[in-house]
């Protein structure tokens, strides 16, 4: 007659040894460590691509309404004071007040059956930035003369991106030169087109032209 060992007297009586149980926790540990890092992958990659996502539809979108208002700017001068005459759309890659590193672009644009209003895009320490003011009947905005309109009545700033580390404007003008700013010495109205370049801290550089009629 044989001697039973304790293990098969266990299994006969339809338990687990501890070391099975022991095997079978570690198992299930180590498929729980698998199936978490495979989820925090899963969520991962899908909080990137929506950060993706974001990024290029709002870039987009600040792209598309620059399109808009170059395409709808009627030549109207710009007037900053009773006597002080400017052409229609004016720029250059410096601000106003002389700021470096970053451009401005300047017109009046008509939307549809609203009045006219003046804006402006203005790009400068690490900002891009819409600058609006509807015509008062004299022709003139507030921040005209001002160059800067900030809580100024009319004016209206929307910021349009933030961590912009170089912008730059280019004006294309007769014989097909870009050129830095306008008018400059040009007879033309307004440029054939107007470029602009950004550059986003940790995204890298973009370009669009845009062609006016």
């Amino acid at each position: 007659m044989s001697r039973v060992s304790r293990t098969e007297t266990a299994r006969s009586e339809g338990g687990f040894t501890l070391l099975e149980i022991l095997v079978a926790l570690a198992i299930f540990a180590l498929a729980s460590v698998i199936a978490y890092g495979g989820l925090d992958s899963v969520a991962s990659t899908k909080s990137a691509l929506d950060r993706e996502i974001r990024f290029w539809r709002e870039l987009g979108l600040v792209f598309d309404r620059m399109e808009a208002d170059f395409l709808q700017s009627v030549p109207h001068p710009l007037r900053d004071g009773p006597e002080r005459l400017s052409p229609p759309l004016r720029g250059g890659n410096a601000g106003p007040s002389g700021e470096s590193r970053g451009f401005f672009v300047e017109l009046i644009r008509q939307d549809g059956s609203r009045a006219q209003v003046r804006v402006r895009y203005l790009c400068e320490q690490g900002r891009l930035t819409l600058r609006a003011s509807a015509l008062n009947p004299f022709g003139m905005t507030d921040f005209g003369a001002a160059d800067g309109g900030n809580g100024m009545p009319g004016v209206i700033d929307t910021p349009l991106l933030q961590a912009v580390e170089r912008c730059e404007a280019a004006f294309l003008g007769a014989g097909n030169a870009w050129l830095g700013e306008w008018p400059g010495d040009q007879a033309l109205a307004r440029p054939q087109a107007i470029r602009v370049r950004l550059t986003l801290t940790g995204q890298g550089a973009f370009e669009r032209v845009f062609h006016l009629p």
